[in-house]
């Protein structure tokens, strides 16, 4: 299965002072009954670092209700340095294809990324998801394949 997602710029997150964790996005409704992934992240105008990922099949419906919710945003806000963004992904279902079940693929392999690149994710009830670091030493050619170094999620 081909599944085709498109991202879009950083949307700052606005507020999520320590008075008030809420944060708003400016733009979100834009984003009623859109289908797609979502990252909330820190960004350094370079890169953007994930702290959380999710999907849905109405994005703005489900990103309104995480921004509520003060657990994630309190994580969100004592993150690493760097902006506090959101970035969507929008889903351009192929015929025939289930969105339900295309974007639980895709949110799993971008969580297997984050995690395979060492970033710790706050998707499990507002905690860390634990991971394994694994480092590589020795054959040149097949620390080529393996890397230095990678992250693998924590069996549970």
């Amino acid at each position: 299965m081909e599944i085709n997602i498109t991202w879009y710029p950083p949307l700052p997150l606005s507020g999520g002072n320590a008075a008030d964790l809420r944060y708003t996005v400016d733009g979100i409704e834009a984003w009623e009954d859109c289908p797609g992934v979502y990252m909330f992240c820190c960004w350094d105008h370079e890169s953007v670092i994930p702290l959380y990922i999710g999907r849905a099949k109405n994005m703005y419906a489900q990103i309104r209700q995480h921004l509520e919710t003060t657990t994630l945003m309190r994580r969100i806000a004592n993150g690493p340095r760097g902006d506090k963004v959101l970035v969507l992904g929008e889903y351009l279902p192929q015929p025939g294809q289930s969105s339900e079940k295309a974007l639980a693929i895709v949110e799993k392999a971008l969580m297997a990324l984050a995690f395979a690149e060492g970033y710790a994710l706050l998707n499990t009830a507002g905690t860390k998801t634990p991971t394994h670091a694994v480092r590589f030493s020795g054959f040149r050619r097949a620390k080529q394949f393996s890397g230095r170094k990678m992250y693998v999620k924590a069996a549970r």
